[in-house]
């Protein structure tokens, strides 16, 4: 059976007219598809003679390729200390891909970021400002660069001992991070424990002036487990693409969407 359902799915509905054999009943598999995202099966008993609840909850995860652009906040909606990191911003080159956003801070910066870098800031910043990472997003000051998977900023001096007395971390594996140009590795690097989307902090220091930095990012962790047609991580150029990290925010809490980081997607 193929039921088609116009404009946004809504939270609840029900499908009738179902064939079923008596007794244990029948076991039907469910999909579902929407243009631009990956479609999503489950499989479903149905008895007869009742009104069958649903296995799960159908999860609509975008195709990050289909995305075009995003409709984020304007900056000035922005949070006053989300704000106060982009107009501090001194931002570095460490790598030619850095160099559109030399000289750039605030609305400025923003607007130079485009979707992708934009999507990233978002999402941790929303990531770094719940209570599932402490919010140690006010220990977090100037932004120094700013990628699709992650950003380098100048922190507070006090954000490695939160970290590390906070429940909600554990140290992290720090290897594949690298400093930037003219800082060193310090401390160690620390992960929030959420079975997905895990923000990990890791630490570096200015080896002139001593001041602390951290490269900021949010990891997939151990992927997709269920219910999707492809079960495999998106990546752009290598990276974690940000618009599959803010799927896995919205899928921690799909009822109150406590994590949304404040962006739609433009096909």
């Amino acid at each position: 059976m193929r039921v088609s359902i116009d404009g946004l799915l809504s939270s609840n509905f029900r499908i009738t007219g179902l064939p079923c054999r008596g007794g244990p009943g029948t076991m039907y598999r469910v999909q579902a598809s929407s243009s631009h995202y990956r479609d999503y099966s489950f499989f479903q008993p149905i008895q007869e003679d009742l009104a069958n609840p649903a296995s799960d909850d159908i999860e609509f995860w975008v195709k990050p390729a289909k995305v075009k652009d995003i409709s984020a906040p304007d900056f000035g909606v922005l949070p006053e200390h989300v704000r106060d990191i982009l107009d501090t911003a001194q931002m570095r080159r460490h790598a030619a891909e850095d160099d559109d956003l030399l000289g750039k801070s605030g609305l400025s910066l923003y607007d130079r970021l485009g979707p992708l870098r934009k999507a990233c800031l978002l999402n941790i910043i929303r990531k770094a400002g719940d209570e599932t990472s402490d919010n140690c997003l006010p220990l977090i000051d100037s932004l120094l660069v700013c990628r699709q998977d992650r950003f380098f900023a100048f922190v507070n001096d006090a954000l490695p001992a939160l970290l590390q007395n906070s429940p909600k971390f554990k140290s992290a594996e720090s290897t594949l991070h690298k400093p930037l140009q003219g800082f060193e590795m310090v401390l160690q690097s620390f992960k929030t424990r959420d079975a997905h989307a895990n923000l990990q902090v890791t630490f570096m220091q200015h080896t002139e002036t001593g001041r602390l930095a951290a490269d900021i990012d949010i990891d997939e962790s151990s992927g997709i487990e269920h219910g999707f047609e492809v079960i495999r991580n998106a990546v752009t150029g290598g990276r974690t693409n940000p618009y599959l990290i803010r799927e896995f925010m919205l899928s921690a809490d799909l009822r109150d969407r406590s994590l949304d980081p404040g962006y739609e997607f433009l096909f």
